[in-house]
């Protein structure tokens, strides 16, 4: 994952030229992004059971909704994993929120594309070959409240410093939790069944919330 180009692809940039300057203040942001983020990972692998059209695997993590049999139909083990940037980059953020709104969204962009870019090279060290694309609660049909059992499963308080509030929002902000298929068919993200499909502002720009234009499935 080339960071810039997904920093641009969350700021909505669909190919259009950039001026020197919007150039250089988006280098600057992305540079800000990498000096001030701590990076932080915690994951665990599960063996996957199928009984009487349920999934199941060794810790209080329920998986039986219909987006997740889709995703986790060829696996056989369960890759549950979450990753932060860490407080200091909330702080700068907040920091720019007072005194720079343009130079917030950018950095703001950046940081979500850094924090995937976290969970890609997190995989990419694992000895697994297939992988299916992560998948977040929030999407499909899995709920929000699925974030509680994530993180008490991965420890992510004591491990990474990431809480939940009490509405379910992550802390640090720049903070993600995945759910991965391992082995079987490599899958690709597809927008049907997602709950913003109607009202996308990424599909409305001609693109999806998952990929730069180059990764665009055909």
């Amino acid at each position: 994952m080339d960071i810039k180009n997904e920093t641009l692809h969350y700021l909505g940039y669909t190919g259009q030229s950039l001026t020197d300057e919007e150039d250089r203040r988006i280098d600057e942001a992305i540079a800000e992004v990498i000096e001030v983020a701590r990076p932080m990972t915690v994951h665990r692998v599960f063996p996957l059971s199928r009984e009487e059209k349920r999934l199941s695997v060794p810790a209080e993590l329920d998986l039986n909704y219909s987006s997740l049999h889709e995703l986790l139909a060829d696996a056989g083990d369960v890759l549950i994993l979450a990753a932060t940037l860490g407080l200091e980059l909330d702080r700068r953020l907040r920091y720019y929120a007072r005194i720079d709104a343009s130079r917030l969204v950018i950095m703001d962009a950046a940081a979500s594309a850094l924090v995937e870019r976290v969970c890609d090279k997190l995989q990419e060290a694992l000895p697994f070959d297939s992988y299916t694309f992560r998948f977040s609660p929030g999407y499909g049909d899995v709920p929000l409240l699925l974030q509680k059992q994530i993180v008490r499963v991965l420890e992510t308080q004591k491990r990474i410093g990431m809480t939940l509030t009490r509405s379910l929002l992550m802390v640090p902000q720049k903070s993600i939790t995945g759910i991965v298929g391992i082995g079987g068919a490599s899958k690709k993200r597809s927008c049907m069944g997602c709950a913003l499909f109607e009202n996308c502002e990424f599909r409305k720009r001609g693109t999806v919330c998952y990929a730069t234009k180059e990764q665009m499935p055909e």
